[in-house]
């Protein structure tokens, strides 16, 4: 699963958003013991709009997937990732507005 902290950048797979992008931030809260993040929205390396999450990562049963979900009560970014995922880049889901679109993701490098 992922390290304490990690930042992922996120680009729309429709080419229509060529200069929008999301950014997810995650890390773990010492206080509550509790992964929570941020799921930036960004226009032009801009943040437009920042929403706090919680993280939540469930293992699926075959041991060598699990499910990242990025979640508040406005905005979810779900994802199937692998336990040896590394840098390799994944594909996401965005859900907000009752929309949801799919996204390109990848790990940037500490």
């Amino acid at each position: 699963m992922a390290e304490v902290s990690s930042v992922f950048v996120c680009r729309y797979v429709e080419e229509q958003k060529a200069a929008q992008s999301v950014r997810l931030k995650r890390y773990l809260d010492q206080v509550t013991n509790m992964n929570l993040g941020k799921v930036d929205l960004l226009e032009n390396s801009i943040i437009v709009e920042s929403t706090p999450v919680k993280v939540y990562e469930i293992p699926i049963m075959d041991n060598r997937t699990y499910v990242q979900i990025w979640n508040s009560s406005t905005v979810r970014v779900d994802a199937q990732l692998s336990f040896d995922q590394k840098s390799r880049p994944f594909y996401a889901t965005l859900a907000r507005n009752s929309q949801k679109e799919p996204l390109l993701c990848h790990l940037l490098p500490n």
